[in-house]
């Protein structure tokens, strides 16, 4: 079966980048003197972040990057599953 690739548009992505800038600074401005559990999330906040934004710079500057792949096939509603009266 043939798939098809999705791909962001550049400003798009670009956006997401800045966005994840600024989630980041905010992160560890907002989170950084905190105690116990307030690390531990910074911690998985930052990894988050870090992630979404490499994931949206490589669909901005990569040739293959993409976002989704999908599966052309059938479509079918929820309509059309219902037995007819």
């Amino acid at each position: 079966m043939r798939t098809m690739r999705y791909k962001p548009s550049k400003p798009a992505a670009v956006l997401g980048i800045v966005v994840g800038i600024g989630m980041l600074g905010f992160g560890i401005t907002g989170f950084w003197d905190s105690e116990g559990g307030g690390k531990a999330f910074l911690v998985f906040w930052c990894f988050v972040v870090v992630a979404i934004t490499a994931l949206n710079t490589w669909a901005a500057f990569s040739k293959k990057g993409s976002l989704a792949t999908f599966m052309p096939g059938e479509f079918v509603s929820d309509d059309d599953s219902r037995p007819t009266r």
